[in-house]
């Protein structure tokens, strides 16, 4: 697992302005870690768990991890945080660290809660992946954003474990992004002479992307991290006490803005995709 290299990060500069209008919005999803993918057709389900009100009694660093996948022959981590579910079983993280290729899904999908150089509470499996089409077919960044269940390691199984009754699992909202409003960033920096075995946390106001102001899709914090972070996510720190709440995450940066990292509003579009991987079992 330490082998493995950062997932892309740093995107080449826009030619232009906004994102462009995309016209397939369909979710696509990955069954059994197959490579392959499956277009979700149905409505989009309502979870009957609360996605607003965290695991109780648990660490938010408990249940912070890595996410490792193989993708054009190469082992590589991102950043991935389990949210509440009716399952218990979603992690989240960035529609790039599941497709790293446009029109593909990532194969060797898993996720290891607290991840410290080994893994404290074990290898979680991914068996199904839920993105937005406009992120894996478009490559639109404003969508690059995915979720994913995982099930119990083999260890595990006959116990009856969950992923959120074993680590936790952060609430989520997505009422989107403010500018200037205040966030807190946390996740596994593989930087040269980072420590990739340990997250590391950054507070800062957010600050809209200057080449894709539409509708303020995406918002970026002044954080120059560019390995291993994509998937990162973001707590309001506005709110006093700080709720583990997950209200965005860290997707990627630009070449020419190296004090800032950037990531998708979460609002209803997000909101839609996170409902269809919640609401499944």
């Amino acid at each position: 697992m330490q082998a493995a290299v950062s997932a892309s990060f740093v995107d080449a500069n826009p030619v232009d302005g906004d994102p462009p209008e995309l016209r397939n919005s369909a979710f696509v999803r990955g069954e059994n870690r197959s490579e392959k993918l499956k277009f979700v057709t149905r409505s989009v389900p309502t979870p009957k768990t609360d996605p607003s009100v965290p695991v109780p009694e648990f660490s938010p660093a408990a249940h912070l991890g890595v996410v490792f996948f193989r993708a054009n022959g190469i082992d590589q981590r991102c950043t991935g945080n389990a949210v509440v579910s009716d399952s218990g079983n979603v992690v989240a993280t960035s529609g790039r660290c599941v497709s790293a290729l446009a029109g593909k899904f990532v194969s060797d999908l898993v996720f290891v809660p607290a991840y410290n150089g080994t893994a404290p509470y074990g290898v979680w499996p991914a068996t199904t992946i839920t993105a937005d089409n406009r992120w894996v077919s478009e490559r639109a960044v404003n969508y690059d954003t995915a979720f994913f269940q995982v099930q119990a390691p083999m260890t595990m199984k006959l116990s009856g474990a969950t992923l959120s009754n074993t680590v936790g699992a952060s609430g989520v909202r997505f009422d989107g992004q403010e500018d200037d409003n205040e966030y807190r960033v946390t996740g596994y920096n593989t930087d040269p002479g980072a420590n990739g075995n340990t997250p590391v946390s950054v507070t800062s106001t957010a600050e809209p992307n200057p080449w894709m102001n539409k509708d303020y899709a995406i918002e970026g914090l002044e954080w120059d991290a560019r390995s291993g972070v994509s998937g990162s996510p973001w707590v309001s720190t506005d709110e006093d006490p700080v709720q583990d709440v997950e209200v965005g995450m860290t997707s990627f940066a630009y070449k020419q803005f190296t004090h800032a990292s950037f990531g998708p509003q979460w609002t209803s579009a997000i909101r839609n995709l996170y409902q269809t991987a919640a609401a499944s079992n």
